[in-house]
Formats: C-alpha cells, sequence, structure tokens
C-alpha cells in the first residue's frame, strides 16, 4: 500500500485531536480496495487513478468543510470579494508550523516504512475509531443520565437530555411557545427614544484576542449581558433575529418563511406611537442584505440616506464604508430638528469590523492585523456619539448588540475569519443597554453597570426593553435596573446557520451537528 498507510494514519490522528470527523466504514472500505497487490501493471494504474479522487473526497467528507451543496448556494457571495481579500484568505490557509510537522512526518515514514508494517497501525487505527467513540459515548450517557436524574426532582434539566435531537426540539417547542407583547405605561407616548446599534463582527473572544474585552465603552453603559448568544454567524441570519426578537428563538430556516407579525419588533414599536427608521453605513447590496431588512425585518421604506458622510474604508467587494460617528451625528441633529412629537426608534447597522475591510492609510493590507485599530475607531465613534446625545438631554435607550464576532482566533477546524460553525466563539457577544438623559446628582461618581452572567438571547434584551417601555426609568418612582433584571428572561445556548447547528447539552459541554450528519462534540 506505500504511503496510502500514512494518508489513513495521518486521518487517525487527525480525528483524536479534533481537526476532522472520521467516517471509518468508509475509510476500512478504500483501506481494503488499497490493500490487495495487483501484479497486472495497467490494473494497478487504474486503481490508482481511481483512488486519489476517492481519497480526497472521502477526506473532505470527513472535514468539517461547508458540504458541496453549501459550497454551490454561496458562489455568488463569494464571487463578491476582491481579488486582495481572496489572497488574504489564500495566506491563511498555510500554517507553517502544521507544514513543518507534515514534512517531518513524511520522512519519518519514508525511512521507516521497510522495517514497519505500517498498514497494521493503519487498520488498527482506522478500528480505533469507532472503538473509542462508542466508550465515550457510554461515559457521556451514564453520566447526563445521572445528572438528568439527579434534577428531575427541580425540573432544571430534561429526562431526555442525554438525546441532542430530543434536548433540541424540546428548545424549539419552547421557544416557539413565548411571545413578548410591547405596552406603555397607562397607554401614553413613550417618553424615551431608542437606538439599536447592530454590530458586525464583535464577540467577546475578539475582544480578548486584542486585549479589549474590559474597554472602556463598556462601563459606561448600564447593563452589560456577558453571556449573551446573537445565534448566528452570518449577518443576513443575524439581523432578522435581532428584528423579530419579541419571539423566543426559531430554527434558522423559520427566519426566511412566514412570520407571526407579533415577532417584528420595529412594527411593534409603531403600534406605540414611535417613529421607526433604519441607518447602514454601508450601501447594503451585498448579499441583498438592505432588501432583506426591508422584505423581512420589519423596515420597509425606513432606511435613510447616509452618502453624505465621509467614507472611512473600504468593503471586502471594494464598496465604500462610512464614518460611524459622522453617520450616528447627522441622524442626530435631524432627530433633534424636529423638536418634541413621536418617539422615534432607530436600527442601526455598521460593517467596520467586517472581516478583509481596507483601510486607507494603514501599512498592513491583513484586515486582522488591522482589527484593534478599527476596533478602537469604532468604540470611540460610539462613545462620542453617546456624549452627544447626554448632551442633548433627551431621554434615550441605547441597545448595544453585535451580530456576531469576527472569529480573529479560528479554532481547529476552521480558519480565522471563517464562520461556518457558529461556535461560542463567534456567537457570544458584548450586548449592552445605556440610559442617557438619567438625572442624577451631580457629584455622583459613575456606576458601575449591572451585570448579568445568564444565558441571554434577544427576547431577553427586548424583554427588558418592554419592561423600560411600561414602566419608564425616568419616572421618579421608577424601579432600580438591577431589581428588573433580578429574574431576567434567559435562553439557553443553540447556534446555527443554514447548514451546522451547535447546542450547549445537559452537561455544559458543546455538541456540533452538520446537514444530516451526526452529532459530535465541538472542541474549540
Amino acid at each position: 500500500m506505500s504511503y496510502w498507510n500514512l494518508y489513513f494514519l495521518a486521518k487517525v490522528g487527525l480525528t483524536f485531536t479534533g481537526y476532522i470527523g472520521f467516517n471509518w466504514g468508509l475509510n476500512l472500505l478504500l483501506w481494503l480496495a488499497l490493500l490487495p497487490p495487483i501484479g497486472h501493471r495497467l490494473l494497478r494504474r487504474t486503481r490508482a487513478v481511481l483512488a486519489w479522487p476517492a481519497a480526497l473526497a472521502l477526506l473532505y467528507h470527513d472535514s468539517y468543510l461547508p458540504t458541496p451543496a453549501r459550497v454551490l448556494s454561496q458562489l455568488k457571495a463569494l464571487a463578491g470579494f476582491s481579488a486582495d481579500y481572496w489572497l488574504e484568505l489564500a495566506t491563511r490557509l498555510v500554517n507553517p508550523a502544521a507544514l513543518v510537522l507534515a514534512i517531518a512526518g513524511l520522512f519519518l515514514y519514508a525511512a521507516l516504512a521497510r522495517r514497519v508494517r505500517f498498514a497494521t497501525f493503519a487498520l488498527v487505527g482506522i478500528l480505533s475509531v469507532p472503538l473509542v467513540a462508542a466508550i465515550q459515548e457510554h461515559k457521556a450517557q451514564e453520566n447526563e443520565a445521572g445528572g438528568a436524574l439527579a434534577s428531575q426532582g427541580d425540573g432544571t434539566q430534561p429526562a431526555d437530555a442525554s438525546d441532542p435531537d430530543a434536548l433540541l426540539q424540546k428548545f424549539y417547542a419552547s421557544e416557539g411557545q413565548k411571545r413578548l407583547q410591547f405596552t406603555s405605561a397607562a397607554g401614553g407616548t413613550p417618553p424615551f427614544d431608542i437606538i439599536l446599534l447592530h454590530v458586525c463582527s464583535l464577540s467577546w473572544d475578539d475582544m480578548e484576542f486584542v486585549g479589549e474585552r474590559n474597554h472602556p465603552l463598556l462601563q459606561r453603559f448600564d447593563v452589560l449581558f456577558t453571556n449573551f448568544n446573537s445565534a448566528a454567524s452570518y449577518s443576513g441570519p443575524a439581523s432578522l433575529r435581532v428584528l423579530h426578537g419579541s419571539c423566543g428563538q426559531t430554527p434558522h430556516k423559520k427566519l426566511y418563511e412566514g412570520i407571526d407579525p407579533q415577532c417584528y419588533v420595529f412594527p411593534n414599536l409603531e403600534k406605540l406611537g414611535y417613529q421607526t427608521a433604519g441607518l447602514l453605513n454601508h450601501d447594503g447590496v451585498y448579499e441583498e442584505f438592505a432588501h432583506t431588512l426591508e422584505q423581512r425585518g420589519g423596515l420597509a421604506g425606513k432606511l435613510q440616506r447616509n452618502q453624505d458622510a465621509p467614507v472611512h474604508m473600504q468593503n471586502f467587494d471594494g464598496s465604500p464604508i462610512y464614518n460611524d460617528h459622522a453617520l450616528l451625528s447627522q441622524w442626530w441633529k435631524k432627530r433633534s430638528a424636529q423638536g418634541g412629537g413621536a418617539p422615534v426608534a432607530l436600527y442601526y447597522n455598521t460593517i467596520s469590523l467586517h472581516d478583509g475591510n481596507r483601510v486607507p492609510g494603514m501599512n498592513s493590507r491583513s484586515s486582522l492585523d488591522t482589527y484593534k485599530p478599527r476596533l478602537a475607531q469604532l468604540m470611540a465613534d460610539f462613545d462620542k456619539f453617546i456624549t452627544e446625545l447626554e448632551s442633548a438631554g433627551r431621554p434615550v435607550v441605547v441597545v448595544l448588540v453585535p451580530e456576531h464576532g469576527a472569529s480573529l482566533r479560528g479554532d481547529k477546524i476552521q480558519i480565522s475569519g471563517m464562520r461556518e460553525i457558529p461556535g461560542p466563539r463567534i456567537t457570544l457577544v458584548p450586548a449592552a443597554v445605556k440610559l442617557v438623559g438619567m438625572k442624577k446628582a451631580a457629584d455622583a461618581p459613575p456606576a458601575a453597570p449591572v451585570v448579568v452572567n445568564q444565558p441571554m438571547s434577544y427576547l431577553g434584551l427586548f424583554t427588558l426593553l418592554g419592561d423600560l417601555l411600561m414602566d419608564s426609568p425616568y419616572a421618579a418612582s421608577a424601579r432600580p435596573l438591577a431589581e428588573r433584571l433580578q429574574a431576567p428572561e434567559t435562553t439557553p445556548f443553540v447556534s446555527e446557520n443554514a447548514d451546522v447547528i451547535v447546542m450547549r447539552n445537559a452537561s455544559g459541554n458543546f455538541m456540533m451537528k452538520s446537514g444530516n450528519g451526526e452529532w459530535i462534540p465541538y472542541t474549540y
């Protein structure tokens, strides 16, 4: 079998270190097909010609790369990448340490191939995969069953916690029953404006990776959610999840089907008397983002003009990205010029942190290198805007909620910047709420934000907003935020895109399922 044994041994090693999956049945069939020696030269060459594409296809199947159907469905989106961005992505595929290790392994195999019967080791390796998997599954079922039995008395864990599919369906069934109805105090006009800052490519892990997890801007907010799950790793579904956030979490595909009208946040705010608006710091053309907001997000006819703001960088497809502070400040001046009247609710979307952005004047062409200065600029822009709001004296509730992370760190099975697997490094994001215009004593020190550590998502965030609408925080008799958040609306961790679901099971471990495949542990 010559070097084919190295192929199988390498795959077994990658499997046990968590880099790829392993269909042991198909691998065993390929190993058996390559085992018998063939004396006839033409037949031997024919087998080799057939074996190579079969081995490459099997390697792709065993990897965690997107399925061919998923890749084909994204060809139009991938075609929008600039050549410069394609080159940057190509450089991330090369891991110098892994390359050196592979070369060393090849030389070691060549030196020992004549002395060691590697075919036997390859067979043992292939058969060890299902054996180890069975042992691990048995132990996991024992642990989860024990945990479920121990918790049945207080109902904190379901009795079927060992079955991921049952756990997921139970989650969807529970979330599908949740609805939030916005109401204002005594049916009157809400006393404050609402500004929702929806930020692309910002997660807790990204902030930690660049040393900015404790950025001062977050301390200016009144509520900070440290365990908030955006539930999506791409902008389109992330925007729909936040705009449908007055209902429980739905499966990915249902985001693009008929949605209960009660789930649309901004149309429901209109029923309370709000004038709603949408504003982007980009053209919204890529993957028809702006069209999606209008047709499926409840913002039809609400998107505002943005071309009057200065351009401060280019998107990965070469389109302009407008300066965040300038754009928000221009909008606020127009809003302030209106004086009193109906309160305003604004959805603002920024892609200043998106992977592949090009910043004029920066030496590095790598968007990974420019992420930290771009983050510093975005935070400074938001900081100036909040200061501008405070100086105006008008009551405004500012909600910060990122779409998803940038995946700066990457993980074992996807390169930096790739977000096909919506794991916790990507979808756990820094959400926060700021009450601008609260009256405080002149000598009062800045108050630290109320920190919420429970697992949260959009329904919990909008439940808090609904509480603020019903019981205005600006009233003299208003309850403090800490009291409002004593028992927040929580949501277990489930994140997904069109092809992959990542879920946290009853034992606190993350599981992943791709397409119609099996659930596997997700170790990142």
